[in-house]
C-alpha cells in the first residue's frame, strides 16, 4: 500500500475502534467503490475505487468521531491486550482521557509534525515502536511510568495524573524545546529526558520486572476474564468493505494495533469459534503460521 497523505489518515485513540466506527467506514468505503488499508504503526485510510484516498473531514462527516480528525492531536497507540492477560497492565481509558485533555485546552494550536504518543501495558510492544513519549503500566500502587525513546528507566506518577502530565510532556516536546531538561546523568544510557510541570517526575528506582504472557501474533487468546480475544491480520493490510461490514455486526470492542492487527475482544467461546467460520473465509488469517503473518508472502 503506498504512503497516505497525512490528512487521509484516521487514527483512533489507543488503536480503540467501536462497533459503529467499522460500520461507518464499511458504509463509505462501499459507497465508494473503495476498500480500507490500515496503516502501519495504527490508523486507517479509505480509498475510492480509484485509490484516491479520502480526507479525515470526509469521515467524520460520515459519522466518525471527530477525535480521530483533529489534527491538533498526537498519535496515540497503546497496547491491545492491556488488562487481558497477567502481566499486561489495565490502562482504562487512558488515551481517550489524554485526548479530551488535550482537545480542552484552549487556543491549542495544529502543530508543525506529528508527535507519537505510546501506551504500554508492560509487555514492551508498545515500546518497540520507539514512541517520542510513552507511559508503561504496572508500576506500585497502581502508577505508571513515563518514557522517552529507548530509555528503561522512567519516572514514576500516579495513572490519574498521566493524561495531563503527558499532555504537558507533549506540549513542550512540539512548541517549547528550550524547556526540556536532562534529570539523572546525561551520559548515563538509560538517563530520562523529561520537561519540567508540576507533578513529581524525579526518576526512580526500576521495579523488579514481571513477566507478561507472551501473545502469539494471531489466534485465539483465552483472557483473564475467561473470555476470548482474537487476532488476526487481512492481506495487504487492506480490509474490503464487506469484511468490515461484519466486523462491525460482531458488536465487540475491538482494536487496531500498530503491528496491523486486528483484535476483536471480549467473545465468548462460542462467539469466536462462530467469527472465525465467517470471517477466514472473507480473507482474515487467523493461522500464525499463514505467510501473511510470517512476512513470507
Amino acid at each position: 500500500m503506498t504512503d497516505s497523505p497525512p490528512d487521509a489518515v484516521a487514527r483512533f485513540p489507543g488503536g480503540r475502534l467501536r462497533p459503529a466506527d467499522w460500520t461507518t467506514l464499511a458504509g463509505v468505503a462501499a459507497e465508494h467503490g473503495g476498500d480500507i488499508g490500515l496503516v502501519p504503526k495504527g490508523g486507517v485510510v479509505v480509498r475510492r475505487a480509484g485509490g484516491e484516498p479520502l480526507s479525515r473531514s470526509d469521515l467524520v462527516a460520515a459519522g466518525l468521531p471527530p477525535i480521530v480528525g483533529d489534527r491538533r492531536l498526537p498519535h496515540v497507540i497503546a497496547s491491545p491486550m492491556a488488562g487481558r492477560l497477567h502481566g499486561h497492565h489495565d490502562l482504562a481509558d487512558l488515551a481517550e482521557r489524554l485526548c479530551a485533555e488535550m482537545v480542552g485546552r484552549t487556543g491549542m494550536p495544529v502543530p508543525r509534525r506529528s508527535l507519537l504518543v505510546g501506551l504500554d501495558d508492560g509487555s514492551g510492544d508498545v515500546l518497540a515502536h520507539s514512541p517520542d513519549l510513552a507511559v508503561v503500566g504496572g508500576g506500585p500502587d497502581g502508577n505508571v511510568r513515563v518514557h522517552l525513546p529507548g530509555q528503561r528507566e522512567g519516572s514514576e506518577i500516579a495513572a490519574t495524573d498521566a493524561p495531563r502530565v503527558l499532555a504537558d510532556l507533549a506540549d513542550a516536546l512540539l512548541w517549547s524545546p528550550d524547556a526540556v531538561r536532562a534529570v539523572g546523568d546525561p551520559d548515563a544510557p538509560d538517563h530520562l529526558v523529561v520537561v519540567a510541570t508540576d507533578a513529581d517526575l524525579t526518576p526512580s528506582p526500576r521495579p523488579a520486572a514481571t513477566t507478561a504472557v507472551e501473545v502469539p501474533p494471531v489466534g485465539w487468546v483465552d483472557t483473564i476474564d475467561g473470555l476470548v480475544s482474537l487476532l488476526a491480520v487481512v492481506p495487504h493490510g487492506i480490509v474490503p468493505a464487506r469484511l468490515a461490514e461484519f466486523l462491525g455486526a460482531v458488536d465487540r470492542p475491538s482494536t487496531v494495533s500498530a503491528d496491523r492487527v486486528i483484535g476483536l475482544h471480549e467473545l465468548t467461546e462460542d462467539m469466536a469459534e462462530q467469527v472465525v467460520r465467517v470471517l477466514a473465509p472473507m480473507g482474515m488469517v487467523f493461522d500464525a503460521s499463514s505467510p501473511w503473518v510470517t512476512g513470507s508472502a
